[in-house]
């Protein structure tokens, strides 16, 4: 059974990506400034059901940020937005690695790494997910300065409609 949950959103931008694990590949080099949101949505894919869309800074506004160890990834396009948040087991620092058994963030059992997706003020309650982390930087202050990251998240079982994405970020 599908669980949904209405967010609201604030002001908060999303960011918007294609891509998933199998396109690692940013199409960026990795120390080239700047940010890029791309996403593909199977037909049925809660939230995002059926959409994709490559979005990319400064056309989009995309803002990539961490707090008490969930990056967090906003972006907008227009009228759309997304949201993607990410943490690791038992709020751990993400690191490079691959992150499976993703649960989501809010309802997951703590010991699970965590997602959270949420398309136009839409989400799961019932994510299964995995992401890979392909690089994470942070500056000696501890803020996020870049993140090469992929995902794959499915709502209310392990085999519905995927939502792959990818985000690039170099500040």
């Amino acid at each position: 059974m599908r669980a949904l949950m209405s967010v609201v959103v604030a002001a908060a931008v999303l960011v918007g990506t294609a891509g998933g694990a199998a396109n690692a590949a940013a199409a960026v080099p990795g120390d080239t400034p700047g940010a890029i949101f791309t996403f593909k949505a199977d037909e049925g894919a809660h939230p995002v059901g059926g959409r994709s869309g490559e979005w990319v800074a400064p056309d989009s506004e995309i803002t990539v940020w961490e707090r008490e160890n969930i990056v967090k990834i906003d972006a907008a396009e227009g009228l759309d937005y997304i949201r993607v948040e990410l943490n690791g087991p038992n709020r751990a620092p993400l690191a490079v690695g691959t992150y499976q058994d993703v649960r989501n963030q809010l309802n997951g059992p703590a010991a699970n790494p965590g997602i959270l997706v949420i398309f136009r003020g839409l989400g799961c309650g019932d994510d299964y997910a995995e992401f890979v982390i392909y690089r994470i930087e942070r500056d000696v202050s501890g803020q996020l300065v870049a993140l090469e990251a992929s995902f794959t998240q499915h709502c209310g079982s392990p085999d519905g409609p995927a939502l792959n994405g990818h985000i690039h970020f170099q500040a």
